[in-house]
């Protein structure tokens, strides 16, 4: 959602409204609050920014993209329409037309580097789709550098509560499971290297298990190098908003991770509690 200062005090009220309803499900209230807002503003970008992302929600691409493109009229500067644009067209198979948009944005003027982290990252995934390694690869690695001169100096949290709570998420195991883990270690790093990227992994990654899963080890035994979970505390930071969800993003990507080294479906995720 797009910064609000500036607005009227009882727009950026109904706007706080419907961001909030639409967190929450609550669709009907998002529409109650989005018709209040139009009668108030209509042409406001945040106005038009939350329609797109009602569009959205109700698997509307068309209005989705008429949306965006209202946006971008009104804010011609403002990246978010163009890369909410390509998101769209992702969502709905297009991956052709989603990089036919990011190749221009990042084509015209020099974006933010934030922005441009985003395009390129978004303009990666629309080459992977497209089957474009080479496009992908370039685009991801260009995203990793990118993230890491965005970033602060230090994390938003203490590596040793960082490594606290991933621990933590491993107690929840239940000893069978905890048994056949064995000696494969959990790393937190910033992010993904540049060697795991250059192999395809998408840099924003929250985590992974890399190695042989258990049910293709050899029937001899596990081999010297079974494998290693990591986790990229950088990217998870990125994804929540406070310290209480990162807490539980820590946790679900341990038990998702884990899940991926015994090579179990989703059904035996939900036996042994991995989702």
């Amino acid at each position: 959602m797009n910064d609000d200062h500036g607005l009227d005090p009882e727009l950026e009220r109904l706007l706080d409204d419907a961001w909030e309803a639409l967190e929450g499900g609550d669709l009907r209230a998002v529409k109650r609050s989005l018709r209040a807002a139009r009668e108030a503003a209509g042409d406001d970008p945040a106005v038009i920014e939350l329609e797109a992302a009602l569009a959205r929600e109700q698997d509307e691409p068309e209005r989705a993209l008429d949306a965006y493109r209202r946006w971008s009229e009104a804010d011609p500067d403002d990246p978010e329409p163009w890369i909410g644009s390509a998101e769209v067209y992702l969502d709905f198979d297009e991956p052709g037309e989603a990089a036919r948009l990011l190749r221009e944005l990042l084509a015209g003027p020099r974006l933010d580097p934030l922005d441009e982290a985003d395009a390129r990252h978004l303009l990666g995934v629309a080459c992977e789709e497209k089957g474009d390694r080479k496009g992908m690869v370039k685009e991801w690695l260009a995203t990793l550098r990118l993230d890491e001169a965005n970033d602060g100096p230090q994390p938003r949290m203490g590596r040793q509560e960082f490594e606290r709570l991933a621990a933590e998420a491993l107690d929840e195991l239940p000893d069978e499971i905890l048994a056949r883990l064995g000696n494969v270690p959990v790393f937190v790093e910033d992010r993904p290297s540049e060697a795991l990227v250059l192999e395809g992994l998408d840099p924003r990654t929250l985590g992974l298990f890399h190695g042989i899963a258990m049910p293709d080890q050899s029937i001899l035994g596990p081999g010297p190098d079974v494998g290693v979970i990591h986790l990229f505390q950088r990217n998870l930071e990125r994804d929540a908003p406070d310290d209480d969800d990162l807490a539980e993003q820590i946790r679900i990507t341990v038990l998702h991770e884990t899940a991926h080294f015994f090579g179990y479906s989703e059904a035996e995720m939900h036996r042994f509690g991995l989702n």
